[in-house]
This record gives structure tokens, C-alpha cells and sequence, in this order.
């Protein structure tokens, strides 16, 4: 006998996946959106997706794990092993403070998904994760602050997240084979640009455009371009804004 194929329409877009915790290691389920039923209007220049506000499948909502036991949040970013010094700070300022009891593996709306980046911001802080997983974790929670239309709590966690950015390229912390180093360099520009640091936008632009293996990444050498431009434009406009009429 064949077996019935599965309807992909009957498919729900949220699925329990089963996750350990780096550091108590209980193993438990949350929630992820199923990368079919993911479907953004556009991608912006620093890559952030933008989804309808009807949308309920927005997977940025559930990209943090937060396990339920400990209150450690976590994404695939993070070491797969922390030793014990890393978590008895765990244990010292997220378990015993009990600011972990909300249920974070059900369904999440707005408020609670922002709850858990910061959380993950935090615990990231307290085990020394890299600064590449401090800056993914900062551009995502811009994003989501982007899609609510909170400009000032994006542009701090923008400007996190170009700090972070920068600090990962400087100390070389990122997966060169996930995360080419122009990406890197771009979004240290890209998100200056965007928080009005121009100067400092057009010379990682200037990096990106000139770095050795742009024949390699040509996509971020066109990106670097096409916002060197636009950033130019945006400080000339800026300049004609200030000056006094008369």
C-alpha cells in the first residue's frame, strides 16, 4: 500500500521543535513559524523583513528560545557549552531573580517577543557570547521595534547593533562561511546610514567596495554603492535643511 502524501495545506504554520538548553540542559518544546508559511512584502537594506501587521506568521516573534526551567534565552547562534562559570551568572541573575516565569514556548504576541531578545541580550552579556551574536540579536529586535512603528526603540537597538557589528569585524568573531566579512562591513555602514552617522557610513561603504575579495561578494559591493549614493544624497539634503534662509 502507498502512503498518503501530506497535505501541506492542512499544515499548521506554527510547529513544537524540541530544544535543549545550554545551560541546564532540560530539554523542552517552543514554538517556530514553518519556513513555507513565511512570506515578507519586501526585504529593507539591512536586511530586515517587512511582514502585513495582519501577518501572525512573523518568524521574528519566535526566534529566541527561552527554556521554561532555567529562564536562559537563546538562538542557534549561540555555543552549544558553557562551562560552570557561565552558569552560575546564569543562575545568579536570571534564575533566582524569577524573571523568567512568563511562558515564552506557547504562542507570542508583540510585547512578550521583545521581552525575549532582550532577555537573550542579556543572557548573551552574561556568558560572553560573541559580538556577532549580540549584533543579530540587536538588528532583530530593530526590526521588530521597525515593524511597530517605534522608530526611537529601533534606533537604539540600531545603534547596538552597528556597535556590535563593528566590534565583531575588529576582533574577526563571526563564521566567515555564514557571515562573509563585507556583510559584516556593509551592515556596520548600511545601519550608521540609517541612524545619520554619514561620515562614518561612507567609509564602510568605502571598505566594502574596495575590500579584496569583492569579485567574490559582489552583491554587497552593489548594496555599498547603491547606499554610498543614497547617503551622500540623504547629508547634502540635510545640509541644505540647516542652512539658515535669508
Amino acid at each position: 500500500m502507498m502512503n498518503k502524501k501530506l497535505n501541506p495545506s492542512k499544515l499548521e504554520p506554527l510547529y513544537a521543535k524540541k530544544v535543549k538548553c545550554n545551560i541546564c540542559e532540560n530539554t523542552f518544546t517552543s514554538l517556530k513559524v514553518r519556513s513555507r508559511f513565511v512570506k515578507p512584502v519586501r526585504v529593507e537594506s539591512d536586511f530586515g523583513p517587512v511582514f502585513r501587521q495582519e501577518d501572525p506568521n512573523n518568524p521574528l516573534l519566535y526566534h529566541v528560545t527561552v527554556c521554561p526551567s532555567c529562564g536562559f534565552a537563546f538562538t542557534e547562534d549561540f555555543a552549544n557549552y558553557y562551562g560552570q562559570k557561565a552558569r552560575q551568572r546564569v543562575q545568579e541573575e536570571i534564575t533566582a531573580k524569577k524573571e523568567h516565569n512568563l511562558d515564552y514556548c506557547g504562542e507570542r504576541d508583540f510585547a512578550k517577543a521583545v521581552s525575549t531578545y532582550k532577555l537573550a541580550i542579556f543572557s548573551g552579556q552574561l556568558v560572553e557570547a560573541k559580538h556577532i551574536v549580540l549584533a543579530n540579536l540587536c538588528l532583530r529586535l530593530a526590526w521588530l521595534y521597525r515593524g511597530a512603528s517605534r522608530k526611537e526603540e529601533e534606533e537604539r537597538f540600531l545603534e547596538l547593533a552597528a556597535f556590535e557589528y563593528a566590534q565583531s569585524y575588529t576582533y574577526s568573531d563571526f563564521d566567515s562561511l555564514n557571515t562573509p566579512e563585507m556583510k559584516v562591513l556593509y551592515l556596520v555602514g548600511e545601519l550608521n546610514r540609517r541612524l545619520g552617522n554619514y561620515n562614518k557610513a561612507l567609509q564602510y561603504f568605502s571598505t566594502v567596495t574596495e575590500h579584496p575579495e569583492k569579485s567574490r561578494y559582489m552583491k554587497y559591493v552593489n548594496l555599498a554603492r547603491q547606499q554610498w549614493r543614497l547617503a551622500v544624497q540623504e547629508y547634502k539634503q540635510g545640509q541644505l535643511q540647516s542652512t539658515p534662509q535669508g
